[in-house]
């Protein structure tokens, strides 16, 4: 379904926002996008970008866009490609390492493309520091009064977006991060601004302190379902044995703790003598199809699993689709399938899998 603005400007053309969803670090440098043009009073169009199921160039609404940003999620192969030659600027701002490695293979990306990736930040703090600058390059054509207002709101909710990172770089080297964490998640906020419209002012109205205490009380709860829930997990072969073997749980139950019960999975795992990873088994509802599975990868130390993400995804899409024969190299289908879904970052990422397809990786303990 194409996007259009609910009053279009012919004469104008506006800038366009593409954030990760639903996803808070996505969230968090649309925020940052919105501090910036506001200070301008320029009407940005901001949307939700699935990694599941991605915008393509022809549901924008090319005719009202002039620059185009791409906050968290650069969009499947292919997309940069397509879009840069049909808008002025494209500004991509990410720190996924499939990123880095799709810009790698998409070499003839224009001009007028502009790449800001950083695998030590997360997108919320890279749009932070970028629109920042922007601002205080002066390229905001508004009185002074209203761009240091901005500034200072964008001091203000500094110590959000280092939380933000904190956590989704699993890092969690500020006091009471997890905390916080769990208190964020406990807001339950929806992060499309086009279902949420007071989606920028409630994050800007957040209370830190307020988030932390209710996060501590939370936090203990949602370890008692974390551990039911690793009490029922599993043995698989992952990429039928391929990439060694792991724990993986059915999470349907506690999608939103996936994150840290697949650290605490992988931890499990490594101590069993297999890899450290954990997988995260679920369905997607939006995708109305239950015989397709999310396999979310958690995994600890050194442990990449975007290699098992893009390359499984890919492989058993192919086998299933395509009916190809297990001996033909996957490499054939890369190109046209990588757009379904497969990567992310080092110690997490997450593919598509079909249900026949993952109940082959299961092993069965033999009595």
């Amino acid at each position: 379904m194409a996007f259009r603005s609910i009053s279009p400007t012919k004469s104008i053309k506006k800038p366009a926002v593409l954030y990760h969803y639903p996803c808070p670090d996505g969230a968090l440098a649309a925020l940052a996008a919105h501090l910036y043009f506001s200070a301008s009073s320029t009407a940005a169009l901001f949307f939700p970008n699935t990694v599941y199921s991605p915008l393509r160039v022809e549901e924008l609404p090319l005719d009202e866009i002039g620059d185009v940003y791409l906050l968290d999620f650069v969009g499947p192969p292919g997309f940069l490609l397509e879009l840069s030659p049909k808008v002025e600027r494209v500004i991509l701002l990410d720190h996924h390492k499939t990123a880095l490695e799709m810009l790698r293979d998409e070499a003839s990306v224009g001009g007028n493309v502009i790449k800001v990736i950083d695998m030590q930040r997360s997108g919320a703090t890279i749009a932070y520091n970028y629109f920042k600058e922007k601002l205080l390059g002066g390229n905001v054509n508004d009185v002074v009064d209203g761009r240091e207002f901005t500034l200072r709101t964008f001091e203000r909710v500094r110590h959000l977006f280092e939380y933000i990172e904190d956590g989704d770089l699993w890092r969690w080297h500020l006091d009471d991060s997890k905390a916080f964490s769990s208190g964020f998640k406990d807001l339950n906020i929806e992060y499309n601004v086009r279902l949420n419209p007071s989606l920028f002012q409630q994050l800007l109205s957040m209370d830190l302190e307020s988030l932390i205490s209710q996060g501590r009380v939370s936090l203990l709860n949602k370890q008692k379902l974390i551990n039911e829930v690793l009490g029922q997990s599993y043995e698989i072969a992952l990429g039928g044995g391929a990439f060694g073997h792991c724990l993986a749980v059915n999470a349907d139950s506690i999608l939103e703790l996936r994150s840290e019960l697949g650290h605490q999975l992988a931890n499990r795992s490594h101590k069993m003598k297999m890899r450290g990873i954990g997988a995260i088994v679920y369905r997607v509802p939006e995708l109305e199809n239950d015989q397709l599975l999310k396999i979310s990868l958690r995994s600890i130390n050194c442990e990449d699993t975007t290699s098992i993400s893009q390359v499984v995804f890919i492989f058993s899409f192919a086998c299933d689709v395509f009916a190809c024969p297990l001996a033909m190299s996957y490499k054939k289908f890369c190109d046209p399938l990588q757009e379904f879904g497969g990567g992310g970052h080092r110690n997490a990422s997450s593919f598509m899998l079909s249900s026949a397809e993952f109940e082959r990786w299961k092993v069965f303990a033999i009595d």
